[in-house]
């Protein structure tokens, strides 16, 4: 059990009491800077018997509870947070449905309005909102939107913008309860109905339609992924951590449009028309390949509107949180910039997301570091919500220009492994709450970038405190593997490339290839970074080299970096929350030197030669040119 868990538990069985937490406070419009004293209520009942026993309150929801069968659920042992309607929210919903009662709703829609309200495996209490979508969802597969601001001079939280909570953080003994005056009613749009429906974005959505691209951003649901048949799975404990490795329930895809605003085309940009739009995708963006400039098929995706439109577009669900925040967790140095690459539907391309310390800015999209000039998602009209999809509004226009293509291809580009799959966002596998550590392990073809043999087991941990990884996931492979994973789109050039891990005992020795080319001899993992084969020296402890720059020298002749000083374990558990440079097992293989003639994805194969763990945190391509000047970040 989850030590939070433990001393939520105990609290709870000392008795009922009230607690004081620090809520966050939002960037709103009509809110007050003073962050809320939030007041939570502590009791020892289940959720369910909580519910019942305030039946003046909530007799409806729990006819509905009972009906859908979701009562029993809520009456178990877990980890719940429920959004409860009461009985006046319940007639409102029954009249705007044109309805009279529970009864008169079929079975299938009441249990969906029950899963809307229902988040299952994370207790949420108001300290952890956000103004936006929570990376949490719902059991009906949705994500709920959180807000605030101030009415008659109370500090009120709104969810899905139109539901106040009424009585927040009702704490009981298997989770969490906020009453709302409202049922919450999400959107059945698909993203592109979504985008249609916005009059905010008309020739977006025109361009969207003309281009065909409007098409790729229709699926929903793997309806061929069946989770029972995967069932004969080995799943075992992940690493001793506790977490069960599991089977995916679902494969779900996601879309995210970042889009200007017909105010922003008019007024800035004076484009007004879908000709206007052509001419100005003509005269700036880039196309690697001069020949494409001249494709006037704009269902071509080698045409220049269609490349533009596309650039606005990627294969991953990301509300605002998890464009790059959700990442920075405990293990990341707070005094490092982070960066986020996005693959986007524009053919062999990369977006930069970019968390700045000094100035505390957030989602800078693309930013120069010439100009400062960066795309920057407008506060107001972010997290615009869909079935299969989310949109932000953006405050000026996104290309993949010159400019960024050139930037691009000269900045070292680190990437989280899983940043590789689209499948791990969209099916919310990769997030953070490091109380909560969980596993999954994924049968063939669940991952498309991803093929592995007969008996590998490949399996992702999420964020969790006690990993020293960057951004505090990884990916984990037991006994004799053989896989094979596609890199994301990187831009032409000459780049040294690595990858990083964590040696143990436990791990294996593994043949690395980059493209099909064997990378040097096997590697063993079980060889930490103090071992003279790799001849690491802790930075400060000799005087002669006090910042370590000459043992880097030495690592690196031996085909050897050390970790990044921009992450550590934030919970001692295996690695004594040590600074990555600091500790002796934290280490980058260089895999070699290579020159990508074109911009375009890659293959790395792994193979094991000695049984045991493999485990994968990032990759990493450096230009060369930067070698001499790279810093230790």
């Amino acid at each position: 059990m989850k030590r939070n868990v433990i001393q939520q538990s105990l609290s709870r069985k000392l008795g009922s009491f009230l607690a004081v937490f620090i809520g966050i406070s939002v960037s709103f419009s009509s809110c007050v800077k003073d962050e809320p004293t939030v007041i939570s209520t502590f009791t020892q009942e289940m959720m369910g018997e909580y519910l019942i026993n305030q039946k003046s309150e909530y007799s409806e929801f729990c006819k509905l509870l009972d009906t859908t069968k979701v009562m029993g659920l809520i009456n178990t042992y877990g980890e719940y947070t429920l959004f409860a309607p009461d009985n006046q929210a319940m007639q409102a919903f029954y009249k705007a449905s044109g309805k009279t009662s529970l009864q008169d709703f079929p079975l299938d829609a009441l249990k969906k309005v029950a899963y809307d309200h229902l988040i299952k495996g994370y207790e949420i209490t108001t300290d952890k909102f956000t103004d936006g979508l929570m990376p949490y969802l719902t059991m009906s597969e949705r994500y709920v939107e959180t807000s605030s601001k101030t009415e008659n001079g109370q500090y009120v939280y709104y969810v899905n913008q139109t539901s106040a909570i009424l009585n927040q953080n009702i704490l009981v003994s298997n989770g969490v309860i906020h009453k709302i005056n409202k049922v919450l009613v999400p959107s059945v749009l698909s993203l592109p109905q979504a985008i249609e429906a916005d009059d905010r974005f008309k020739l977006f959505y025109e361009a969207l339609e003309a281009t065909g691209l409007v098409n790729k951003l229709t699926l929903v649901y793997d309806e061929t992924y069946d989770p029972v048949k995967w069932k004969y799975l080995d799943v075992n404990y992940h690493q001793g951590s506790g977490s069960k490795d599991e089977i995916p329930e679902s494969r779900k895809y996601g879309f995210t449009a970042f889009i200007e605003s017909d105010s922003t085309y008019n007024n800035v940009y004076q484009i007004y028309t879908l000709e206007d739009m052509k001419a100005y995708a003509a005269a700036h963006v880039y196309h690697e390949d001069p020949a494409d400039a001249s494709v006037t098929d704009i269902t071509d995706p080698r045409n220049s509107l269609y490349k533009f439109v596309a650039y606005h577009l990627a294969d991953k669900k990301l509300p605002y949180v998890k464009l790059i925040d959700m990442y920075d967790t405990d293990n990341m140095i707070k005094t490092y910039d982070m960066y986020e690459y996005i693959e986007t539907m524009n053919p062999n391309t990369l977006m930069e997301v970019k968390k700045e310390r000094i100035s505390g800015g957030l989602n800078f999209i693309n930013k120069s570091p010439e100009t400062g000039e960066a795309v920057k998602i407008v506060s107001t009209y972010k997290d615009k919500d869909a079935t299969n999809g989310v949109y932000h509004e953006i405050d000026k226009i996104l290309i993949y220009d010159e400019r960024v293509a050139g930037e691009m291809s000269s900045k070292r580009i680190r990437i989280d492994a899983a940043a590789f799959f689209p499948e791990f966002t969209n099916n919310n596998m990769r997030i953070y709450d490091r109380a909560v550590p969980r596993s999954w392990v994924y049968p063939p073809g669940y991952i498309k970038r991803l093929t592995f043999s007969e008996g590998s087991y490949f399996s992702y941990s999420n964020a969790y405190g006690g990993y020293l990884d960057y951004q505090s996931d990884e990916i984990f492979l037991l006994g004799l593997y053989d896989f094979e994973l596609t890199t994301p789109a990187i831009p032409a050039g000459t780049y040294e490339v690595r990858f990083s891990y964590q040696p143990t005992g436990a791990r294996g020795a593994a043949q690395l290839y980059w493209d099909h080319k064997p990378c040097g001899i096997p590697l063993d993992l079980r060889i930490e970074a103090n071992n003279p084969l790799v001849g690491w020296v802790k930075p400060g402890t000799d005087p002669d080299d006090p910042y370590g720059y000459e043992n880097d020298k030495m690592l690196r002749n031996r085909g050897y970096m050390k970790g990044p000083c921009t992450y550590k374990d934030a919970i001692d558990r295996w690695y004594g929350m040590t600074i990555a440079r600091y500790s002796t097992k934290s280490l980058r293989r260089i895999l070699g030197t290579y020159k990508f003639e074109k911009s375009g994805t890659h293959v790395f194969t792994v193979k094991a030669v000695r049984e045991g763990q493999f485990m994968l945190d990032f990759l990493e391509f450096v230009p060369v040119e930067m070698l001499e000047s790279e810093n230790i970040e």
